[in-house]
């Protein structure tokens, strides 16, 4: 400011000194311009000063903006670290208070739960009392991931098989349909740990895992139909085949698509047991018909669908051009599936040109099921996130999650494009099983009929 001062008094000077060395006779016209200069010159001082004020208080108000916003983040944090440190410290007395009140169950006496959220005031945020009412339309469905009046038809349809849990009426403070079932959604919604859980809903920790389990046989007990197996009517099945056909171009046989993938689980100690693999087998719309878990030893099972009989080689026989076909599913490469008639993949060095339209074909389902893949973990954040609980309660929040998947689908509730932002199913590519399956005449059999087909696609392409 000061140079900008400068500047101007110079010139004024310089102006005031050459109407003073000028020629002109009149007196008071001289007078008015050096008045008239002085004014100007005053004026330029004024906004000068207020301009480099405002500037000034503009510099100080942003940054006391951002130390404000600093100053809340780290706050911010420190309680999030806090909730975090907390709820770690709780857990065995929150474990062993559980386990003490189980035994008092078993005696006939309820347990005193209340008590050991008295102690601690703190751990009652009544999320579920206060904040989900007064939420949004929009702030409701990005919250729990579905719409306010499907989450109303959800409770109608399990209150009653909730409302006869013991675990949720018997203890103490008893959990009500609506609040178990915003629970249940909020977890599977937004990934958060179970302990972060536990305080925003005001529960113990071995609380919530029950209640989620709770949650998760009354879904499958009343909306389990929504994972509907591979379709045993001749109808389904057609409608199945031939809409895979009018996707993909591949002939009316095809009644599912197989994917694999692997979910971290943090709460297994033992490094062979800390990874769950999920086979789930998809129709024409995506939807998932049946999931194999397994985990540990039990990863180490047999892929679906690989020996006779199953559900697969039992069903129907499809005619194309006037020719039998078993009806079949597409296995994913690189997976140590056995090539059989009802279980076929794509070459694994294409040579005819029918051989690469089978490959191209198959190739793309199988992006279809990486698709549905994303939309289930952009909807349910928690499959996304290494599970901090056993296999045992994984698997069954899992296979709910795809009862709830395929419900919402059928309903065509909303799914917004930013929930899977942050998921990428490239980091849940599972390793193949180590143990293959020997070849015998059942994969000389699926040889041809994959031979069968390919030509087939390559002579109906247009």
């Amino acid at each position: 400011m000061d140079e900008e001062l400068k500047l101007i008094n110079s010139n004024l000077s310089n102006a005031l000194t050459k109407l003073k060395d000028s020629k002109s006779d009149d007196l008071q016209d001289r007078k008015k311009k050096m008045a008239q200069l002085i004014r100007l010159h005053l004026q330029h001082v004024q906004t000068t000063v207020i301009t480099h004020r405002r500037r000034t208080q503009q510099r100080a108000r942003r940054r006391f903006r951002m130390l404000r916003s600093f100053f809340m983040r780290q706050m911010m944090e420190m309680h999030s670290n806090y909730l975090q440190m907390y709820a770690m410290l709780r857990l065995k007395h929150s474990q062993a208070e559980d386990t003490d009140s189980e035994a008092s169950d078993e005696g006939g006496q309820p347990p005193e739960e209340m008590d050991l959220l008295a102690d601690f005031p703190n751990f009652d945020s009544h999320f579920f009392e206060h904040v989900v009412p007064e939420m949004s339309e929009e702030e409701f469905l990005n919250t729990l991931h579905v719409s306010r009046g499907t989450f109303e038809t959800l409770c109608k349809q399990l209150a009653p098989t909730l409302r006869v849990s013991e675990e949720l009426t018997r203890r103490v403070p008893a959990i009500s349909p609506e609040k178990c079932v915003a629970l249940a959604l909020y977890f599977l919604a937004s990934g958060e740990r179970l302990s972060l859980i536990a305080e925003r809903f005001s529960l113990p920790r071995p609380r919530v895992i029950k209640c989620l389990k709770v949650f998760c046989n009354a879904v499958m007990s009343t909306l389990g139909r929504a994972l509907r197996q591979l379709p045993h009517h001749p109808v389904d099945c057609n409608g199945v085949a031939e809409g895979f056909q009018r996707e993909s171009n591949m002939p009316a046989a095809l009644v599912g698509v197989l994917g694999v993938c692997s979910i971290p689980i943090r709460a297994n100690g033992d490094a062979k047991n800390s990874v769950l693999r999920m086979e789930y087998l998809l129709d024409d719309r995506m939807l998932f018909r049946e999931l194999q878990l397994g985990c540990g030893s039990r990863a180490t099972m047999a892929p679906m669908f690989s020996y006779a009989p199953n559900t697969l080689s039992t069903l129907p026989k499809f005619r194309i051009n006037s020719r039998p076909v078993p009806a079949f599913v597409l296995a994913p490469v690189n997976q140590n599936y056995p090539l059989r008639p009802w279980l076929l993949q794509r070459y694994t060095d294409p040579i005819a040109p029918h051989e690469h339209d089978f490959n191209e074909v198959a190739e793309h389902l199988q992006e279809l099921s990486d698709c549905a893949l994303h939309r289930l973990m952009s909807r349910w954040s928690f499959l996304s996130q290494p599970l901090d609980i056993s296999f045992h309660t994984a698997s069954c929040i899992i296979t709910a999650a795809a009862v709830l998947h395929n419900l919402l689908e059928e309903l065509s509730e909303p799914h917004m494009l930013e929930w899977g932002n942050s998921v990428d199913v490239s980091k849940f590519r599972a390793e193949p099983l180590s143990d293959s399956i020997e070849e015998d005449a059942q994969s000389h059999a699926a040889l041809e009929v994959r031979d069968f087909l390919a030509r087939t696609i390559s002579s109906t392409e247009i």
